[in-house]
């Protein structure tokens, strides 16, 4: 008899090979039709478990629906996005990546899906989106998730972005430009 217990998240984090390129595709439905050997390894399951399934096989119950529901919205606007995503393996690991997503389209210029390429993050930005993530759950939970998605909206308008997006790339530029220019100043 097959074992169909899934394991739960593990407080475990793997660390993510800057060398190596993530990268996955879906169809527009977000069901996964291609997945790189080097996504295939970090998300823990056999390629065959990732092909055919939705790309929601390794979201980590961390990561607030909110932020789920926005990368879609500008997706199927026909709109790139970058987000900060925490994944959970098979083994119930995670681990943190930059994630920059864009729609494919056919030769009719319709949208026949998405492609995402991944990187990992700097422990200072996961540190900032952390306590970000946690409030945009507990507001899911307690109240809903259209209140989670008002309350980010505010804050990202309140701290000068125009929208989630454009707030990840900045942090993520900016702990990434102050890792380099400690690096350097160590090394240089």
């Amino acid at each position: 008899m097959p074992n169909r217990f899934k394991l739960g998240p593990l407080d475990i984090e793997v660390p993510v090979d800057p060398k190596k390129e993530i990268m996955s595709e879906t169809d527009a439905s977000g069901v996964i039709i291609y997945a790189n050997e080097n996504f295939v390894e970090l998300s823990g399951y056999p390629e065959e478990e990732l092909v055919g399934k939705p790309h929601s096989v390794v979201r980590h119950p961390d990561m607030p629906k909110t932020v789920f529901r926005l990368l879609w919205n500008a997706l199927k606007a026909g709109k790139s996005y970058k987000a900060i995503v925490k994944n959970r393996r098979k083994d119930g690991k995670y681990y943190w990546v930059y994630s920059e997503y864009k729609p494919l389209y056919n030769q009719k210029k319709e949208i026949r899906g998405y492609r995402s390429n991944r990187r990992p993050v700097p422990k200072k930005a996961i540190e900032s989106v952390e306590t970000l993530y946690k409030k945009l759950i507990d507001l899911e939970k307690t109240k809903s998730e259209k209140d989670a998605e008002m309350f980010l909206e505010l804050k990202l308008h309140n701290d000068g972005y125009h929208d989630y997006a454009e707030f990840v790339e900045d942090l993520y530029n900016k702990k990434l430009k102050g890792l380099f220019g400690f690096l350097g100043k160590l090394f240089g």
